[in-house]
């Protein structure tokens, strides 16, 4: 049986400088670059985590560049096909 499948196998979650997230066994160290998150628990449970923390995929350094909010559509503000869309998402 390979680790990934034995249920007893405990992770944790890990992030880097660009906030991006992994899993990592927990009886190991850290990748070089990547610290510890607030998360511990089965593989499931692990990605479940990154799952809800993770709302924005983008490297930190792009988000900064971007100078863009992790949370960014606001339905108002949404073009569909240059049809500006009010916020019922009905064409307006």
């Amino acid at each position: 049986m390979n680790n990934d499948e034995d249920k007893s196998t405990k992770y944790k979650v890990v992030v880097n400088d660009e906030e991006q997230f992994s899993i990592w066994a927990a009886d190991r160290p850290n990748p070089s670059g990547w610290r510890d998150a607030a998360k511990r628990g089965s593989k499931s449970e692990c990605l479940a985590y990154i799952n809800e923390v993770w709302i924005d995929m983008r490297p930190l350094s792009l988000r900064k560049k971007m100078n863009i909010p992790a949370i960014v559509p606001v339905l108002s503000r949404v073009h569909l096909n240059g049809n500006h869309l009010n916020g019922s998402g009905r064409k307006g």
